[in-house]
């Protein structure tokens, strides 16, 4: 099925320019019609990976659709002239995943993070949204020391989820890495919804509503999370988001709007 949408060229990202309601339909469409809809992020941390990693480019670039997770590329789409609706990270979107699930009866596997997170993220799910049917729970720890996950543990987690049957399948684990295993089994993948969701799964297993309103109206998510692991994230918002920010008034001046 052609999921063809309007995008934005966000430093070499395509950024899908659709709201939360047309996602929401989308996703309809894919279950109602068993046919595959891939679905992953970009925020600036994941486009200047993809500057400096072409494969990881490409490999976004291939998901059905790309949605803006940060403000930082809300801002891109806006000085580029080409704004994208809203923000759409996995937070702002847990209605559409598991509300519209809970009410269409869409089985809902959680694969990501350590072991014991996804179990939790699946009690609270099943306590906000009343008959949400998650229909398989695994940890996302499955990396060797190159970085992968050997074939035969992919293997193994294709056919556990095949089994399963669900509509949607979550993916969290971490980038590139979540990237690499939808786009090298897809394909083998049993599922009409897949996507990546990075550490969704931990904000879940804390609380429904994981960044405080007040954060969220001032646009502050970033130094929220800053605060919360300034040494895993010190570099990513400070250094890397500075320089992400220059390459995109850089972007704007060499090539005017786009349109």
């Amino acid at each position: 099925m052609d999921w063809a949408h309007d995008t934005v060229d966000v430093l070499g990202v395509e950024v899908s320019r659709l709201d939360a309601e047309r996602f929401s339909e989308l996703m309809a469409k894919a279950i109602a019609t068993r046919r595959r809809l891939t679905v992953t992020f970009a925020n600036p941390n994941y486009v200047m990976a993809a500057r400096k990693d072409a494969r990881l480019r490409q490999m976004i670039n291939s998901f059905d659709l790309v949605l803006a997770d940060g403000w930082g590329v809300v801002m891109a789409t806006r000085i580029f002239g080409r704004p994208v609706p809203c923000r759409m990270a996995n937070d702002d979107l847990t209605d559409e995943f598991f509300g519209l699930a809970a009410r269409h009866n869409w089985r809902t596997y959680l694969l990501g993070s350590a072991p014991g997170v996804a179990e939790t993220a699946a009690a609270n799910l099943r306590q906000w949204y009343p008959g949400l049917p998650i229909v398989g729970v695994q940890h996302g720890h499955w990396a060797d020391e190159s970085g992968r996950i050997p074939p035969a543990d992919a293997d193994r987690l294709v056919k556990e989820i095949n089994a399963a049957r669900p509509d949607i399948l979550h993916v969290g684990l971490g980038t590139p890495l979540q990237q690499i295993f939808v786009t090298e089994n897809r394909d083998r993948l049993d599922v009409p919804v897949i996507v990546t969701c990075g550490a969704y799964l931990e904000h879940l297993s804390e609380r429904r509503d994981w960044y405080p309103a007040w954060v969220l109206r001032l646009r502050l998510g970033w130094l929220y999370r800053l605060s919360r692991d300034p040494k895993r994230l010190w570099y990513r918002y400070t250094i890397e988001l500075g320089s992400y920010v220059l390459r995109v008034f850089a972007h704007r001046i060499r090539h005017g709007k786009q349109y």
